[in-house]
Protein backbone atom coordinates (compact mmCIF):
# COMPACT_ATOMS: atom_id res chain seq x y z
CA UNK A 1 0.00 0.00 0.00
CA UNK A 2 1.37 3.37 -1.18
CA UNK A 3 2.10 5.82 2.07
CA UNK A 4 1.16 9.20 2.12
CA UNK A 5 4.59 11.18 3.24
CA UNK A 6 4.29 14.70 4.78
CA UNK A 7 6.88 17.34 3.58
CA UNK A 8 7.35 21.01 4.75
CA UNK A 9 6.81 24.14 2.42
CA UNK A 10 8.37 27.00 3.46
CA UNK A 11 6.98 29.98 2.32
CA UNK A 12 8.64 33.22 3.05
CA UNK A 13 7.70 36.17 0.65
CA UNK A 14 6.53 39.99 0.24
CA UNK A 15 8.85 42.54 -0.97
CA UNK A 16 8.90 46.25 1.07
CA UNK A 17 6.34 47.43 -0.72
CA UNK A 18 3.66 44.24 0.11
CA UNK A 19 3.02 43.16 -3.20
CA UNK A 20 1.65 39.83 -3.82
CA UNK A 21 4.33 37.19 -4.84
CA UNK A 22 3.33 34.30 -5.73
CA UNK A 23 6.37 31.38 -4.64
CA UNK A 24 6.38 27.56 -5.65
CA UNK A 25 9.55 26.42 -4.97
CA UNK A 26 11.71 26.30 -1.93
CA UNK A 27 10.01 22.87 -0.38
CA UNK A 28 12.04 21.20 2.91
CA UNK A 29 10.91 17.29 2.47
CA UNK A 30 9.14 16.20 6.29
CA UNK A 31 8.62 12.36 5.73
CA UNK A 32 9.00 9.75 8.53
CA UNK A 33 10.04 10.87 12.16
CA UNK A 34 11.07 9.04 14.86
CA UNK A 35 8.47 7.33 17.76
CA UNK A 36 8.15 9.21 20.48
CA UNK A 37 8.78 7.87 24.03
CA UNK A 38 6.45 7.78 27.03
CA UNK A 39 5.60 11.39 28.43
CA UNK A 40 3.72 10.96 31.62
CA UNK A 41 1.25 8.17 33.10
CA UNK A 42 -1.21 6.28 30.50
CA UNK A 43 -5.31 5.60 30.83
CA UNK A 44 -6.38 2.26 30.82
CA UNK A 45 -9.83 1.04 30.70
CA UNK A 46 -11.62 -1.83 29.29
CA UNK A 47 -13.86 -1.92 26.51
CA UNK A 48 -16.38 -4.43 25.14
CA UNK A 49 -19.00 -5.00 22.77
CA UNK A 50 -20.99 -2.18 24.23
CA UNK A 51 -18.15 0.04 23.62
CA UNK A 52 -17.24 3.04 26.06
CA UNK A 53 -14.66 6.04 25.99
CA UNK A 54 -10.82 6.55 27.33
CA UNK A 55 -10.14 9.68 27.97
CA UNK A 56 -5.80 10.47 28.04
CA UNK A 57 -4.51 11.45 31.90
CA UNK A 58 -4.45 15.20 30.64
CA UNK A 59 -8.17 15.38 29.63
CA UNK A 60 -6.33 16.44 25.95
CA UNK A 61 -7.59 13.57 23.68
CA UNK A 62 -10.54 10.58 24.14
CA UNK A 63 -11.72 8.21 22.38
CA UNK A 64 -15.53 6.98 21.92
CA UNK A 65 -16.44 3.18 21.00
CA UNK A 66 -19.46 2.93 19.48
CA UNK A 67 -21.55 -0.69 19.96
CA UNK A 68 -20.14 -3.33 17.76
CA UNK A 69 -16.87 -1.48 17.25
CA UNK A 70 -15.04 -4.17 19.22
CA UNK A 71 -15.93 -8.20 19.23
CA UNK A 72 -14.40 -9.04 22.39
CA UNK A 73 -13.23 -7.47 25.65
CA UNK A 74 -9.96 -5.89 26.12
CA UNK A 75 -8.15 -3.20 27.70
CA UNK A 76 -7.44 0.00 25.67
CA UNK A 77 -5.10 2.81 26.82
CA UNK A 78 -3.95 6.12 25.93
CA UNK A 79 -0.40 7.10 26.47
CA UNK A 80 0.66 10.56 25.84
CA UNK A 81 4.34 10.57 24.08
CA UNK A 82 6.66 13.11 22.85
CA UNK A 83 5.71 14.58 19.97
CA UNK A 84 7.80 14.63 16.44
CA UNK A 85 5.02 15.80 14.30
CA UNK A 86 5.54 18.63 11.76
CA UNK A 87 3.45 22.18 13.05
CA UNK A 88 1.66 20.55 16.27
CA UNK A 89 2.77 21.31 19.84
CA UNK A 90 2.13 19.11 22.80
CA UNK A 91 2.18 15.66 23.24
CA UNK A 92 1.48 12.92 20.11
CA UNK A 93 -0.89 9.89 21.93
CA UNK A 94 -0.27 6.12 21.26
CA UNK A 95 -3.18 4.49 21.88
CA UNK A 96 -3.07 0.55 22.31
CA UNK A 97 -3.08 -2.11 21.49
CA UNK A 98 -1.83 -2.49 18.75
CA UNK A 99 -3.24 -4.28 15.43
CA UNK A 100 -6.77 -4.27 15.94
CA UNK A 101 -8.92 -3.36 13.31
CA UNK A 102 -12.47 -1.69 14.60
CA UNK A 103 -15.66 -3.26 13.29
CA UNK A 104 -16.96 0.00 13.33
CA UNK A 105 -15.49 4.05 12.89
CA UNK A 106 -14.03 5.01 16.45
CA UNK A 107 -14.31 8.84 17.19
CA UNK A 108 -11.00 10.47 18.17
CA UNK A 109 -11.68 13.84 19.96
CA UNK A 110 -9.13 16.57 20.64
CA UNK A 111 -9.90 19.18 22.91
CA UNK A 112 -7.65 22.34 22.04
CA UNK A 113 -6.94 25.89 23.74
CA UNK A 114 -7.43 29.01 22.25
CA UNK A 115 -3.59 29.15 22.42
CA UNK A 116 -2.96 26.46 20.63
CA UNK A 117 -4.04 27.92 17.53
CA UNK A 118 -1.77 30.95 17.78
CA UNK A 119 0.04 32.07 14.77
CA UNK A 120 -2.61 30.20 12.57
CA UNK A 121 -6.35 29.78 12.71
CA UNK A 122 -8.35 27.23 14.08
CA UNK A 123 -10.11 25.95 10.66
CA UNK A 124 -6.68 25.02 9.81
CA UNK A 125 -6.23 22.26 12.32
CA UNK A 126 -5.95 18.94 11.29
CA UNK A 127 -5.67 15.44 12.63
CA UNK A 128 -2.75 13.24 11.65
CA UNK A 129 -1.43 9.51 12.56
CA UNK A 130 1.72 7.82 12.51
CA UNK A 131 2.32 4.66 11.39
CA UNK A 132 4.70 1.77 12.68
CA UNK A 133 7.39 2.80 10.18
CA UNK A 134 6.76 6.56 11.69
CA UNK A 135 5.46 8.14 8.31
CA UNK A 136 2.25 10.50 8.92
CA UNK A 137 -0.43 10.87 7.22
CA UNK A 138 -3.56 13.23 7.91
CA UNK A 139 -7.10 12.45 8.55
CA UNK A 140 -9.97 13.43 6.40
CA UNK A 141 -13.33 14.43 7.06
CA UNK A 142 -12.45 16.49 10.29
CA UNK A 143 -15.31 17.72 12.12
CA UNK A 144 -14.29 21.48 14.10
CA UNK A 145 -16.41 22.71 17.36
CA UNK A 146 -14.90 26.18 17.53
CA UNK A 147 -17.51 26.54 20.87
CA UNK A 148 -16.53 23.83 22.84
CA UNK A 149 -13.28 23.62 20.98
CA UNK A 150 -13.24 20.08 20.21
CA UNK A 151 -11.94 18.81 16.71
CA UNK A 152 -12.90 15.29 15.89
CA UNK A 153 -12.42 12.53 13.52
CA UNK A 154 -12.86 8.56 12.50
CA UNK A 155 -10.32 6.24 12.69
CA UNK A 156 -9.98 2.54 11.98
CA UNK A 157 -7.43 1.19 14.06
CA UNK A 158 -4.94 2.26 17.53
CA UNK A 159 -1.54 4.28 16.58
CA UNK A 160 -0.19 7.20 17.58
CA UNK A 161 -2.51 10.55 17.23
CA UNK A 162 -1.98 13.94 17.07
CA UNK A 163 -3.48 17.50 16.50
CA UNK A 164 -1.53 19.63 14.01
CA UNK A 165 -2.15 22.97 11.68
CA UNK A 166 -1.72 22.81 8.38
CA UNK A 167 -0.57 26.51 8.28
CA UNK A 168 1.34 28.64 10.59
CA UNK A 169 3.64 31.56 11.08
CA UNK A 170 6.69 30.75 13.17
CA UNK A 171 7.38 32.11 15.93
CA UNK A 172 3.60 32.34 17.22
CA UNK A 173 5.06 34.96 19.05
CA UNK A 174 8.43 36.41 20.81
CA UNK A 175 10.36 39.29 22.62
CA UNK A 176 12.38 41.79 20.15
CA UNK A 177 15.00 44.46 22.29
CA UNK A 178 13.93 47.59 20.72
CA UNK A 179 16.00 48.11 17.44
CA UNK A 180 16.63 44.34 17.26
CA UNK A 181 14.97 42.21 14.61
CA UNK A 182 13.09 38.89 14.07
CA UNK A 183 12.91 36.58 11.13
CA UNK A 184 9.48 35.43 10.57
CA UNK A 185 8.68 32.49 8.87
CA UNK A 186 5.58 30.58 7.00
CA UNK A 187 5.55 26.61 7.55
CA UNK A 188 2.80 24.91 5.13
CA UNK A 189 2.13 21.55 5.21
CA UNK A 190 1.53 18.85 1.72
CA UNK A 191 2.40 15.56 1.02
CA UNK A 192 4.68 13.78 -1.27
CA UNK A 193 3.16 12.33 -4.42
CA UNK A 194 2.15 8.98 -3.25
CA UNK A 195 -0.38 8.52 -0.39
CA UNK A 196 -1.87 5.84 0.98
CA UNK A 197 -5.48 4.47 -0.69
CA UNK A 198 -7.27 4.64 2.46
CA UNK A 199 -10.97 6.00 3.27
CA UNK A 200 -9.91 8.25 6.46
CA UNK A 201 -7.16 9.07 5.05
CA UNK A 202 -6.42 11.58 2.23
CA UNK A 203 -3.48 13.84 0.90
CA UNK A 204 -3.84 17.99 1.45
CA UNK A 205 -2.69 18.64 -2.20
CA UNK A 206 -3.30 16.08 -5.27
CA UNK A 207 -0.46 14.07 -6.68
CA UNK A 208 1.95 16.51 -8.63
CA UNK A 209 -0.09 19.70 -7.77
CA UNK A 210 1.80 22.51 -7.15
CA UNK A 211 0.65 24.68 -4.04
CA UNK A 212 1.04 28.59 -4.85
CA UNK A 213 1.27 30.89 -1.90
CA UNK A 214 0.82 34.71 -2.38
CA UNK A 215 1.16 36.85 0.81
CA UNK A 216 1.06 40.40 2.03
CA UNK A 217 2.44 41.18 5.18
CA UNK A 218 1.40 44.12 8.00
CA UNK A 219 2.52 45.63 11.54
CA UNK A 220 -0.34 46.58 13.33
CA UNK A 221 -2.54 46.23 9.81
CA UNK A 222 -0.34 48.65 8.21
CA UNK A 223 1.66 47.72 4.78
CA UNK A 224 5.73 47.90 5.77
CA UNK A 225 4.70 49.16 9.18
CA UNK A 226 6.56 52.64 10.37
CA UNK A 227 8.70 53.68 12.79
CA UNK A 228 6.45 53.76 15.72
CA UNK A 229 5.43 50.46 15.67
CA UNK A 230 8.62 48.59 13.66
CA UNK A 231 8.46 47.71 9.93
CA UNK A 232 8.25 44.09 8.22
CA UNK A 233 10.14 43.80 5.14
CA UNK A 234 10.91 40.61 2.64
CA UNK A 235 12.80 39.55 -0.51
CA UNK A 236 12.76 37.19 -3.38
CA UNK A 237 15.24 35.16 -0.99
CA UNK A 238 12.20 33.35 1.26
CA UNK A 239 12.42 35.70 4.60
CA UNK A 240 10.89 38.35 5.98
CA UNK A 241 12.76 39.98 8.80
CA UNK A 242 10.82 42.23 11.71
CA UNK A 243 12.89 45.61 12.63
CA UNK A 244 11.81 46.36 16.05
CA UNK A 245 11.43 50.23 16.31
CA UNK A 246 14.30 52.53 18.79
CA UNK A 247 11.68 52.82 21.28
CA UNK A 248 8.68 50.64 23.03
CA UNK A 249 5.48 51.19 21.33
CA UNK A 250 2.76 52.36 23.41
CA UNK A 251 0.75 49.46 21.49
CA UNK A 252 2.64 46.87 23.09
CA UNK A 253 2.56 43.77 21.73
CA UNK A 254 2.55 44.87 18.16
CA UNK A 255 0.95 42.47 16.02
CA UNK A 256 2.49 41.20 12.54
CA UNK A 257 0.06 38.90 10.04
CA UNK A 258 0.36 37.80 6.60
CA UNK A 259 -2.64 37.00 4.53
CA UNK A 260 -1.56 33.37 2.95
CA UNK A 261 -2.99 32.19 0.52
CA UNK A 262 -3.01 28.64 -0.95
CA UNK A 263 -4.58 25.46 -2.39
CA UNK A 264 -5.53 22.60 -0.90
CA UNK A 265 -7.30 19.45 -2.51
CA UNK A 266 -7.42 18.47 1.07
CA UNK A 267 -9.49 21.84 2.05
CA UNK A 268 -10.95 21.84 -1.38
CA UNK A 269 -10.63 24.60 -2.57
CA UNK A 270 -7.77 28.08 -2.84
CA UNK A 271 -7.61 29.03 1.37
CA UNK A 272 -7.25 32.35 2.15
CA UNK A 273 -6.50 33.09 5.81
CA UNK A 274 -4.63 35.50 8.02
CA UNK A 275 -1.62 34.23 10.11
CA UNK A 276 -0.40 36.66 13.02
CA UNK A 277 2.98 36.67 15.19
CA UNK A 278 2.60 38.21 18.39
CA UNK A 279 6.10 40.14 19.49
CA UNK A 280 6.43 42.33 22.60
CA UNK A 281 9.05 44.95 22.32
CA UNK A 282 11.20 45.73 25.36
CA UNK A 283 13.77 47.93 26.44
CA UNK A 284 14.93 46.88 30.08
CA UNK A 285 12.27 44.21 30.96
CA UNK A 286 11.23 41.56 33.22
CA UNK A 287 9.27 38.69 32.71
CA UNK A 288 7.17 37.19 35.68
CA UNK A 289 6.12 33.83 35.09
CA UNK A 290 3.17 31.97 37.99
CA UNK A 291 2.36 28.19 38.57
CA UNK A 292 -0.29 26.61 40.47
CA UNK A 293 -1.86 23.51 41.04
CA UNK A 294 -4.77 22.13 42.98
CA UNK A 295 -5.72 18.46 43.17
CA UNK A 296 -8.86 17.27 44.95
CA UNK A 297 -10.54 13.64 44.87
CA UNK A 298 -8.49 10.39 43.72
CA UNK A 299 -8.77 7.68 41.12
CA UNK A 300 -10.74 5.41 43.77
CA UNK A 301 -13.71 7.78 44.22
CA UNK A 302 -16.23 9.05 42.16
CA UNK A 303 -15.14 12.01 39.77
CA UNK A 304 -11.90 10.79 39.99
CA UNK A 305 -8.79 12.52 40.45
CA UNK A 306 -9.31 16.56 39.66
CA UNK A 307 -6.33 18.87 39.23
CA UNK A 308 -6.10 22.62 38.82
CA UNK A 309 -3.85 23.73 36.71
CA UNK A 310 -3.18 27.68 36.45
CA UNK A 311 -0.42 29.02 34.95
CA UNK A 312 0.10 32.52 33.70
CA UNK A 313 2.80 35.56 32.69
CA UNK A 314 3.50 39.10 31.89
CA UNK A 315 6.25 41.30 31.29
CA UNK A 316 7.37 44.45 33.24
CA UNK A 317 8.79 46.99 31.12
CA UNK A 318 11.04 49.75 33.05
CA UNK A 319 11.88 52.82 30.80
CA UNK A 320 13.65 55.56 32.76
CA UNK A 321 12.29 54.47 35.76
CA UNK A 322 8.43 54.33 34.18
CA UNK A 323 7.27 50.99 34.79
CA UNK A 324 4.74 49.05 32.51
CA UNK A 325 3.05 46.00 32.27
CA UNK A 326 2.67 44.00 29.06
CA UNK A 327 2.41 41.04 27.46
CA UNK A 328 -0.53 39.89 30.09
CA UNK A 329 -1.45 36.18 29.90
CA UNK A 330 -3.78 34.04 31.67
CA UNK A 331 -4.77 30.49 31.82
CA UNK A 332 -6.61 28.18 33.50
CA UNK A 333 -6.98 24.42 32.88
CA UNK A 334 -9.08 21.31 34.76
CA UNK A 335 -8.13 17.74 34.28
CA UNK A 336 -9.71 14.69 35.67
CA UNK A 337 -8.51 10.96 35.74
CA UNK A 338 -11.35 9.19 33.80
CA UNK A 339 -14.04 11.69 33.47
CA UNK A 340 -15.75 13.59 30.59
CA UNK A 341 -16.72 16.89 31.20
CA UNK A 342 -19.12 20.27 30.47
CA UNK A 343 -17.61 23.11 31.28
CA UNK A 344 -19.85 26.16 32.26
CA UNK A 345 -18.50 29.32 32.42
CA UNK A 346 -15.46 28.50 29.96
CA UNK A 347 -14.90 32.64 29.43
CA UNK A 348 -15.19 34.02 33.16
CA UNK A 349 -13.38 31.25 34.67
CA UNK A 350 -9.71 32.99 36.33
CA UNK A 351 -8.34 30.78 38.61
CA UNK A 352 -5.93 31.39 41.61
CA UNK A 353 -3.82 33.32 38.97
CA UNK A 354 -5.47 36.30 37.21
CA UNK A 355 -3.68 39.76 36.05
CA UNK A 356 -6.20 42.19 34.72
CA UNK A 357 -3.64 44.94 35.10
CA UNK A 358 -1.87 47.72 37.47
CA UNK A 359 -3.84 50.00 39.52
CA UNK A 360 -0.52 51.61 40.54
CA UNK A 361 3.14 51.27 40.28
CA UNK A 362 6.08 52.61 42.38
CA UNK A 363 9.62 52.83 41.10
CA UNK A 364 12.04 53.85 44.30
CA UNK A 365 15.52 54.54 41.99
CA UNK A 366 18.76 53.00 43.58
CA UNK A 367 20.04 54.53 46.08
CA UNK A 368 23.30 52.48 47.39
CA UNK A 369 23.96 51.64 49.90
CA UNK A 370 20.69 50.48 51.56
CA UNK A 371 19.23 50.04 48.14
CA UNK A 372 21.54 48.93 45.30
CA UNK A 373 18.82 48.88 42.86
CA UNK A 374 15.77 50.15 41.57
CA UNK A 375 12.41 48.89 43.77
CA UNK A 376 9.55 48.46 41.75
CA UNK A 377 6.21 47.87 43.56
CA UNK A 378 3.16 46.94 41.76
CA UNK A 379 -0.07 47.26 43.28
CA UNK A 380 -2.81 45.09 40.67
CA UNK A 381 -6.53 45.87 40.07
CA UNK A 382 -8.30 43.46 42.29
CA UNK A 383 -10.12 40.45 40.46
CA UNK A 384 -11.59 37.80 42.38
CA UNK A 385 -10.98 34.27 41.68
CA UNK A 386 -13.45 32.14 40.08
CA UNK A 387 -12.38 28.05 38.78
CA UNK A 388 -14.00 26.57 36.42
CA UNK A 389 -17.30 25.36 37.31
CA UNK A 390 -18.27 21.99 35.94
CA UNK A 391 -20.38 19.00 35.50
CA UNK A 392 -18.30 15.38 34.83
CA UNK A 393 -20.21 11.96 33.45
CA UNK A 394 -17.76 9.61 35.20
CA UNK A 395 -17.70 5.63 35.38
CA UNK A 396 -18.07 4.39 39.03
CA UNK A 397 -14.93 4.12 41.17
CA UNK A 398 -12.64 1.07 40.64
CA UNK A 399 -13.83 -0.41 43.79
CA UNK A 400 -17.74 -0.01 43.44
CA UNK A 401 -19.33 -3.23 41.65
CA UNK A 402 -22.15 -3.06 39.43
CA UNK A 403 -22.15 0.83 39.64
CA UNK A 404 -23.40 3.00 36.65
CA UNK A 405 -22.44 5.86 34.93
CA UNK A 406 -22.95 9.54 37.16
CA UNK A 407 -23.56 13.01 36.69
CA UNK A 408 -21.57 15.14 39.23
CA UNK A 409 -20.71 18.72 39.53
CA UNK A 410 -17.76 18.96 42.08
CA UNK A 411 -16.72 22.31 41.36
CA UNK A 412 -18.53 23.92 44.85
CA UNK A 413 -16.73 22.02 46.75
CA UNK A 414 -13.33 23.31 46.06
CA UNK A 415 -15.11 26.95 45.36
CA UNK A 416 -16.16 27.46 48.44
CA UNK A 417 -12.25 27.85 49.37
CA UNK A 418 -12.15 30.83 47.68
CA UNK A 419 -15.41 32.34 47.85
CA UNK A 420 -14.73 36.28 47.33
CA UNK A 421 -11.13 35.93 47.98
CA UNK A 422 -9.44 38.25 45.22
CA UNK A 423 -6.82 36.71 42.99
CA UNK A 424 -3.46 36.72 43.11
CA UNK A 425 -0.89 38.89 42.75
CA UNK A 426 -2.37 41.79 44.34
CA UNK A 427 0.82 43.08 45.45
CA UNK A 428 4.26 42.42 43.85
CA UNK A 429 7.59 44.10 44.94
CA UNK A 430 10.85 43.26 42.75
CA UNK A 431 14.71 44.37 42.48
CA UNK A 432 15.51 46.07 39.10
CA UNK A 433 18.35 43.53 38.51
CA UNK A 434 19.76 40.68 36.69
CA UNK A 435 18.92 37.36 37.87
CA UNK A 436 16.43 35.07 39.18
CA UNK A 437 13.63 36.34 42.15
CA UNK A 438 11.07 34.17 43.94
CA UNK A 439 8.29 36.86 44.81
CA UNK A 440 6.12 34.23 45.91
CA UNK A 441 5.76 30.74 46.91
CA UNK A 442 3.13 28.28 49.04
CA UNK A 443 3.32 24.82 49.27
CA UNK A 444 5.30 22.01 47.45
CA UNK A 445 5.03 20.39 43.92
CA UNK A 446 2.77 17.43 44.32
CA UNK A 447 0.54 18.79 47.25
CA UNK A 448 -3.05 19.61 47.61
CA UNK A 449 -2.32 22.97 47.08
CA UNK A 450 1.09 24.53 45.51
CA UNK A 451 2.36 28.03 43.57
CA UNK A 452 5.27 29.86 42.59
CA UNK A 453 5.92 33.37 41.36
CA UNK A 454 9.24 34.00 40.04
CA UNK A 455 10.71 37.15 37.87
CA UNK A 456 13.83 37.18 35.98
CA UNK A 457 15.43 39.66 33.42
CA UNK A 458 15.24 39.63 29.85
CA UNK A 459 18.36 39.57 28.12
Amino acid sequence: MKKLLLYFLLFISANSSAQNISVTDSIIKFGITEKGKPNGEKSEIKIDKNGGSIQSPDGKVELIFPVGAVTKKMKVSIQPVINFAPNSTGNAYLMEPAGIVFEQPVQIIFHYRQDDTEGSAAGLMGIAMQDNKGFWSPLKNVLLDTVSKTIKADIQHFSSYVNYMWSKLKPVSAKVKVNGSLRLNIVTLAPLDEFEENELLEPLTKPGKEVEVAQVWRVNNIAKGNSTIGFISASQNNSAIYQAPSLVPEQNPVAVTVEHSFYSAFLKNKNITKLVSNILIYGDAWEVNMISEMKGGSIESWGGLVTYSDVGSFTVSLEKNKCAIIGIKNHMETLTSNCSKIVLNPNTCTGLFHVAGAKSIKVSPANPPALPYPLVEIFFIPHPIELTQFKFTCPPPPGVIGGSTGTFDLSQRVMQMFYKTPAIPQYLKFEARDGVQVLAEAGSPGSELYYKIWIEKIK
